[in-house]
């Protein structure tokens, strides 16, 4: 490992834990003036920039012409890296929350952040609350509001993909949603699962066509996770450290 990447990380770090406990706060204050949850989303997205600004890390679109900032939408990206979350944040036009493991919620500050903000927890001990949450989801990207869930369920190691959980599919179907997948490309050169050393550099966002839901309203969400993680493979490349 070369030194200097892991010098950077001993400084930029800890500021990043610092802001996050300090917007994590400033956005449960937003929670409790602003029900729409506007300034909360607000506050992640200030969250994603700084922290793609410190680490020096740029981000490349393609695609983001396909969306209509009026609709809502579920976008299933790719999860090899945390990076992936800030460039979401940072980019992505629209209003939106993310569909996080229900053990999320429980961290002091992130967890708090996550409920008041308008995210949806996942508890496969508890399916049938989780599908009642994305019925009620459903009903918010009726009205323009977004959801980012990672079919894989986890970042992944190394720079692979896991297969593509059927879960995520039904979930998607039982919000009644169009389905954007996403192409995340070098998230984990700049921060690979399992380390804390930030490396400077470049990552790509890649837009695919929207998948109506009538689309797949009545394709098997087994044969539909294997299409989305398919059209998401065939853009994907390796990229240089």
């Amino acid at each position: 490992m070369r030194l200097l990447p892991v010098v950077n990380s001993f400084w930029r770090v800890p500021i990043i834990l610092l802001m996050t406990i300090v917007l994590s706060i400033i956005s449960l204050f937003f929670s409790l003036i602003d029900s729409s949850g506007k300034l909360q989303h607000e506050c992640a997205r200030t969250w994603g920039r700084f922290i793609l600004w410190i680490s020096r890390v740029r981000v490349l679109t393609t695609g983001m012409e396909r969306l209509d900032r009026q609709r809502g939408y579920i976008f299933m990206p790719n999860h090899l890296s945390m990076f992936d979350h800030w460039a979401l944040l940072t980019h992505l036009p629209v209003p939106f929350g993310f569909a996080a493991k229900a053990s999320l919620f429980a961290i002091p500050f992130l967890g708090w952040h996550l409920t008041r903000s308008g995210n949806v927890p996942v508890d496969r001990r508890k399916p049938r609350r989780t599908l009642q949450r994305f019925r009620e989801a459903g009903e918010r990207i009726g009205k323009g509001w977004s959801l980012v869930i990672y079919p894989e369920g986890e970042r992944t190691f190394g720079d692979g993909f896991a297969r593509f959980k059927r879960g995520a599919f039904l979930l998607a179907r039982n919000a009644r949603a169009p389905i954007v997948p996403i192409t995340i490309i070098g998230a984990h050169r700049r921060l690979p699962r399992g380390s804390a050393v930030i490396r400077p550099g470049s990552m790509e966002l890649v837009f695919h066509p929207v998948l109506e839901f009538a689309d797949y309203e009545h394709v098997d969400s087994r044969q539909m996770s294997d299409t989305v993680q398919h059209v998401i493979e065939e853009s994907y490349r390796q990229v240089e450290e």
